[in-house]
């Protein structure tokens, strides 16, 4: 399962002059979805100081502070991961609360990471902070030569935090993908818990009151109809999911999302204008369903996600997909995609097989017109 492996967030940016440690520090939240807990995060800068990736990881100490040997694994990986990004430059910042910030333990862990980084010329900087809240105070544990190309110390090594939930990084988060920032990765797991008392299964529920209300069939009319029917019908489906999700409609898409053929379809609405409606209906879909429908559709979600650079959400979204079937393949695979660093935009090339699945189907999807995070 994905619930202690990093979250990946690929951030592309212009080139611009050096960032405050205030800035980077506030920024943080905003770039990975949440409020970060006992955690290590890596902050990656390529060339022109274009800030190319931000990866969140559990931090794995013992009882007296030290790293445990799955944290030198884990920055091993990372440091892999940015030698091939082409990063040139890496920030790291430890946030926890379980031992004062200007400590030995926290130094030490940066010392670590430093020799993990060492293909691109170790870490630039390091920080420390117990949380991420305004006011919070932060400071400098590492700086080798009291200055870094892509963050600018000359301000001074500690301050206090600004906002996380104010600061530009959330405010444009909010108006390009009308997203808050959580308080914590459990709550993004809370948005795809299954919905009580309401139908969640392939059939309808005699139990359900909306299938009682709406006098819902026990026999699955589903069966009827083919893939490309199933296909036009789960696009309408998206095309109108700002409204309720009625329990007639369950037995069909679940059949329809867990038909490979019409899934295979679906991912290429990741990259059109319907692809937010999509995230609304597939969280929906995961929601509502069980097993291999469940599954299926918090695959679609993951990928939507991924392609987005949206880690947190994508490894979340798998880790629902993979404990409602253990051996969902393509779920298994964006698992792989997602733990060994794969750039988004190469995720989003599982368009064309969408694209293709749907042309086989004979159903056209909508043009192209969302770009993958990077």
């Amino acid at each position: 399962m994905l619930s202690g492996m990093s979250s990946l967030t690929p951030k592309p940016s212009s080139p611009r002059g050096p960032l405050d440690p205030t800035t980077l520090l506030t920024a943080v939240p905003a770039l990975i979805g949440f409020l970060p807990e006992r955690s290590i995060i890596v902050i990656a800068f390529g060339a022109g100081r274009a800030l190319s990736a931000t990866m969140r990881h559990d931090l794995f100490l013992d009882g007296a502070g030290a790293p445990r040997p799955e944290l030198s694994g884990l920055l091993a990986d990372l440091g892999t991961i940015t030698d091939s990004y082409g990063v040139e430059e890496v920030a790291v910042i430890v946030a926890d609360d379980r031992h004062r910030i200007d400590g030995p333990e926290y130094r030490r862990v940066v010392e670590l990471a430093d020799r993990h980084f060492s293909a691109i010329g170790g870490v630039a900087a390091g920080f420390a902070l117990a949380e991420f809240r305004a006011g919070a105070p932060w400071t400098t544990i590492w700086c080798p030569d009291d200055q870094t190309w892509a963050v600018d110390m000359s301000g001074g090594r500690s301050g206090l935090l600004g906002d996380p939930h104010t600061s530009p990084t959330a405010v444009a988060t909010a108006v390009r993908a009308g997203r808050r920032i959580l308080a914590r990765r459990s709550e993004i797991r809370a948005m795809l818990d299954p919905l009580p008392g309401e139908c969640s299964r392939q059939r309808p529920d005699r139990d359900c009151p909306g299938c009682a209300a709406e006098g819902v069939p026990r026999s699955d009319a589903a069966t009827a109809a083919s893939p490309a029917d199933l296909l036009e019908c789960a696009i309408g489906s998206v095309v109108r999911a700002t409204e309720p999700l009625d329990c007639r409609s369950l037995p069909v898409l679940d059949r329809a999302v867990s038909d490979v053929r019409v899934r295979d379809a679906l991912l290429g609405l990741a990259v059109t204008d319907l692809r937010d409606r999509a995230e609304t209906r597939w969280r929906e879909l995961t929601r509502r369903l069980t097993g291999r429908g469940r599954a299926a559709a918090a695959t679609l979600l993951a990928h939507l996600h991924y392609v987005a650079g949206e880690g947190a959400y994508a490894g979340t979204a798998l880790d629902v997909a993979l404990e409602a079937d253990p051996g969902y393949e393509l779920a298994r695979m964006l698992d792989e995609c997602l733990r060994s660093g794969l750039r988004p935009a190469k995720v989003a090339q599982l368009a064309d097989v969408g694209y293709d699945a749907a042309a086989r189907l004979g159903v056209r999807l909508p043009p192209i017109t969302r770009q993958a995070a990077g």
